[in-house]
């Protein structure tokens, strides 16, 4: 049986960001056609621009047919088999998510966890079963966004965006919701969602941390003020120059690295000079910032950074943690870190 997907649009104002997973989408699930040749073929993803709708729904905002469309979207997200929200996430809020403004006449949009229950609310009715994607980057992440969320016990799985919006939805709505840790995109090529991973995103906080320390703003300004001055001298401070500016011009961090790292071993500068200590400092500098930046460019992951969330009668509102094994992380009682048994795995839709 073709699947149903129907994909709710708020990334930003004309959608690029939301068309863009829709066209993976749609690799992952193309419009399939029965054994009846002459009957048109039936799109399994349906995409649906959700930001004016938005707007007017929060806001009272003039919207032709509002009320027309609005049964629309809750006949497709009642009849299909996953409805996806994609709106962007910053890894710093758990309160909101962002509509980006790409007309450039207005600031990026916040949308709180609390209005986009109310919408969600609003289009799903009572007694229906949903599975909902919320394609969010860091949308399941904590307050404390610089912990690794791979060691599942530091986490406080609760304050996230993610269990926000389903602590108000749930258990008024029969909702199955998955978010993400990390950033999150699609493959354009295989249609498959992708996970930025835990090293990727320490590599980003390291990276910022690193640039924003006094010493190396210091360090580099210095280097940009004087490279020149050396290279017009001449010399073994010329040559050393040359050599970290070559090293520089390499493509990937881990050739960078190498031959950062051999400078550093054979820099030629003489010994006991302010200069050469100047150059060396700002070599190490550099190096720090490229080993943070090969961190942040490691590839993403497929299964990687999916939490669930489902109420489960009894329990309240529990939270799994999917890969690389189901374990229940929220409540905490049930066993943080425990494999999750076939009698409760069961309790999860596919």
């Amino acid at each position: 049986m073709p699947k149903k997907i129907v994909f709710l649009n708020m990334s930003d104002d004309l959608g690029v960001d939301g068309h863009k997973a829709v066209t993976a989408l749609r690799i992952k699930n193309p419009s399939v056609r029965f054994k009846n040749y002459h009957v048109k073929k039936t799109e399994q993803v349906t995409e649906i621009d959700m930001v004016d709708f938005y707007r007017a729904f929060t806001t009272g905002a003039h919207y032709p047919d509002f009320g027309t469309d609005r049964t629309k979207i809750k006949n497709l997200c009642q009849g299909a088999t996953q409805v996806m929200l994609s709106i962007h996430g910053p890894m710093t809020s758990v309160n909101y998510g962002l509509i980006r403004s790409t007309l450039g006449r207005r600031p990026d949009e916040h949308v709180s966890y609390q209005q986009l229950a109310n919408l969600l609310l609003t289009l799903f009715v009572p007694n229906v079963q949903y599975n909902f994607s919320l394609v969010m980057c860091f949308g399941a992440r904590s307050s404390n966004y610089r912990l690794d969320h791979e060691n599942l016990d530091l986490i406080d799985w609760t304050d996230s965006f993610a269990y926000k919006l389903y602590q108000r939805i749930s258990p008024n709505r029969s909702v199955r919701m998955t978010a993400r840790t990390g950033e999150l995109s699609f493959n354009t090529v295989t249609g498959k969602s992708e996970v930025q991973t835990e090293l990727a995103i320490q590599g980003t906080l390291d990276n910022q941390a690193i640039s924003q320390e006094v010493g190396v703003i210091q360090s580099i300004a210095w280097w940009n003020q004087n490279r020149n001055l050396f290279l017009n001298a001449g010399g073994a401070k010329a040559n050393f120059v040359i050599a970290l500016v070559t090293a520089e011009q390499n493509t990937t961090a881990a050739d960078k690295l190498t031959a950062l790292r051999a400078l550093r071993r054979n820099h030629g500068l003489p010994a006991h000079d302010y200069e050469s200590r100047e150059l060396l400092n700002y070599l190490r500098q550099k190096i720090r910032l490229v080993e943070a930046s090969g961190r942040q460019n490691s590839g993403p992951q497929g299964k990687y950074g999916k939490l669930v969330y489902k109420y489960i009668y009894g329990m309240g509102n529990v939270i799994f943690a999917k890969y690389p094994n189901p374990v229940c992380v929220h409540p905490k009682h049930l066993g943080h870190g425990t494999p999750v048994s076939p009698r409760l795995l069961k309790k999860f839709a596919k």
